[in-house]
């Protein structure tokens, strides 16, 4: 558990990627939770930023630099994910502009029907169905930009020695 929630000490490589493959695959749960499901699910990929966070900011105590980089790897994220999702979803052939402009239309015969109840089971249906049609694109652009900023990550090197962070991969200071 320390491993996600705490940006406190020093993890090697191996468990950078593990603790990455882990939040991943959650991710990509919740993204198709949120598809078939309800798209609110979609908001608990907000309580998994700092387990992210934490991961990375660990990966950059073990090659003795600042957790602080981690703010540099969201920036990254950021724009890969603004990159990836530009370039994939209209490769899957999904228009979301299209269906954002049909979802509108039809939003406003219910909204003049007045009745909240059927605008409200309208919109959640098509938040679905928009969802679906955008899914693998989603779940593709999360793994490349996993991959990118794990990329960039492995270009740190674990200090072979104790740091400020905590102590080197043996685990106690060297008796040298």
């Amino acid at each position: 558990m320390e491993l996600l929630f705490s940006p406190n000490g020093r993890i090697d490589q191996p468990t950078y990627w593990r603790g990455v493959l882990i939040l991943f695959g959650i991710s990509a749960a919740l993204t198709v939770l949120s598809a078939y499901v309800s798209p609110f699910l979609g908001f608990a990929s907000i309580l998994f930023i700092w387990p992210w966070i934490a991961v990375h900011a660990k990966r950059f105590h073990d090659a003795g630099k600042t957790g602080w980089l981690t703010l540099a790897m969201v920036v990254l994220a950021i724009i890969v994910s603004f990159v990836a999702q530009a370039i994939l979803t209209p490769l899957f052939g999904v228009d979301v502009a299209a269906m954002q402009r049909e979802m509108e239309e039809n939003m406003a015969d219910y909204m003049s029907s007045n009745d909240p109840g059927a605008a409200m089971a309208y919109a959640m249906q098509e938040s679905k169905r928009m969802a679906q049609v955008q899914l693998l694109p989603s779940i593709l652009s999360t793994g490349l930009v996993t991959g990118v900023v794990g990329f960039v990550m492995s270009l740190f090197k674990t200090d072979p020695n104790d740091n400020q962070y905590g102590p080197g991969p043996g685990g106690s200071a060297s008796a040298f």
